[in-house]
């Protein structure tokens, strides 16, 4: 009996110290040990030195539900993307998070699936579950929908790369009219080229919309050699076999993204189509592997990260102030060459 005792006793979970442990270890009131903790109140150095001594021998947690109820926030942010995968949203997820991790908040992700219904259930999600703030890269949605869901509940947001006209607490986008030019003035004036089309992304975005923009003003394009479809592999090859199958066809390409450059490096090969012999390529955004492309890739380039953390450092501001000024940034980006394009080398 005695064994089978000592057995149930040692496989029981270890019961976690509360607030009333600690302040009975300490030999004072919880309300006294919950001021220490919180370095609240008027409190002698040797009681204050006396709780938290108590707490730390005890391994005493905060409940974070009960600091939720205290204080009517959940600290977390909610951050709704259109596509885990990209290596852009990674690189910004990883840029924000080390921001609200700083500040006290954790992240819950969110895919949209490159869908406006899927933005609208994620964000319904969201906001259900109380975060205290919001980062999107919107697919999409338009401006009273996103104010009947988020606008309603009062939810600090801060959009990034793709953005919502005039909603929100701020927005951080790329410099992506400067980044097209760059391209399309590369591609003309120092390699020759005239016919030069573009993979234009999805037009409900932000950033699909400014670089289709950009490129009809760099390059005064006919209009076949622009090609509007999804941010994805796929439509970026079959964009791509369109182009090559034209009379005459481009000898140049410009991507919107780094997933419709990848999708015309398939079709090339596919095709038979040698770059950059044949066809130069360069591409808006520059993935971690464009070096290691064959031939390596020419792009503009920027740091992703960066659009998360000054996405997260707004949106932080917005969520301490609720009076704060709405802000606008923009990114700068550059030209990273290399052989995709003609060039020798990367510089």
């Amino acid at each position: 009996m005695r064994n089978r005792l000592t057995t149930e006793q040692t496989g029981r979970r270890r019961r976690s110290a509360t607030l009333a442990d600690v302040a009975a270890s300490a030999g004072v009131s919880a309300s006294t040990a919950s001021r220490a903790l919180n370095g609240r109140g008027e409190l002698s150095a040797s009681t204050r030195a006396a709780v938290i001594e108590a707490a730390e021998r005890l391994g005493f947690q905060p409940s974070p539900l009960a600091r939720s109820l205290r204080t009517r926030q959940t600290y977390t942010v909610g951050f709704v993307v259109p596509d885990v995968a990209s290596p852009f949203y990674a690189a910004s997820l990883k840029g924000a998070q080390g921001v609200l991790e700083a500040a006290g908040y954790r992240v819950m992700l969110m895919d949209s699936e490159l869908s406006v219904e899927g933005e609208l259930a994620a964000l319904r999600t969201l906001v259900n579950h109380q975060v205290d703030g919001l980062l999107v890269a919107t697919a999409g949605v338009e401006a009273g929908e996103f104010d009947e869901l988020v606008g309603a509940a009062g939810t600090p947001c801060v959009f990034l790369d793709s953005v919502v006209d005039g909603a929100g607490a701020g927005t951080v986008t790329l410099e992506n009219h400067a980044g097209i030019a760059l391209l399309v003035e590369h591609l003309r004036d120092g390699h020759g080229h005239t016919r030069i089309a573009l993979l234009a992304g999805s037009q409900q975005e932000t950033s699909g919309i400014e670089r289709l923009e950009a490129f009809i003003l760099a390059a005064n394009p006919a209009p076949e050699l622009i090609r509007v479809c999804p941010w994805t592999v796929d439509a970026g090859a079959e964009a791509t076999r369109a182009l090559l199958a034209l009379v005459p066809r481009p000898t140049a390409i410009v991507a919107s993204s780094a997933e419709l450059g990848l999708g015309c490096l398939a079709a090339c090969r596919e095709l038979g189509v040698t770059l950059p012999d044949e066809l130069a390529l360069a591409t808006f955004d520059d993935p971690y592997f464009g070096a290691l492309l064959e031939p390596s890739l020419t792009a503009v380039g920027y740091d992703p990260a960066e659009v998360g953390r000054s996405a997260a450092s707004m949106l932080v501001g917005a969520m301490q102030d609720e009076d704060a000024e709405r802000r606008e940034l923009r990114v700068p980006v550059r030209l990273v060459r290399r052989r995709s394009c003609g060039c020798e080398e990367s510089r």
